[in-house]
């Protein structure tokens, strides 16, 4: 009987939804996120050097915009690893197109963030990147 009654509130239509929605979607999206601060390398170190950080939500977001755009794969999460500031290590999950050579996938998907990281943090030597195919698609 529990069953049956859920099954109708889901199929019942909540007058007012779409409106509702929009608002807690505009509302979620300008909610101030804080991050870990992560050192960056400066690419033009001067006389007066200081010091230069992003957050990591900068450089997931910049992984996950790229990590996009790579053909045959769907992204699942980037989570990143800081510690003392440095950033430590990258797990990229995705899916993957049904039939696609995994292997030659994550590679790709791997050289792809390494370039990422190169380009927001400056140096990617000592950053330990996973890339880890969670699920398949078509």
């Amino acid at each position: 009987m529990l069953a049956r009654a859920s099954r109708e509130l889901r199929a019942a239509p909540e007058p007012g939804w779409p409106a509702v929605e929009r608002r807690v979607i505009a509302a979620v999206r300008a909610t101030p996120r804080s991050g870990w601060p992560v050192t960056v390398v400066d690419p033009r170190p001067g006389r007066n050097p200081g010091r230069i950080q992003v957050s990591d939500l900068v450089v997931r977001a910049h992984l996950a915009r790229v990590l996009r755009a790579v053909p045959d794969v769907k992204l699942a999460d980037v989570s990143v690893s800081v510690e003392d500031t440095e950033l430590q290590a990258v797990r990229i999950e995705v899916s993957a197109l049904y039939g696609t050579d995994l292997a030659v996938l994550a590679d790709h998907v791997r050289t792809q963030a390494l370039a990422v990281i190169r380009d927001v943090v400056g140096d990617a030597t000592d950053v330990d990147v996973d890339v880890a195919i969670t699920d398949v698609h078509r």
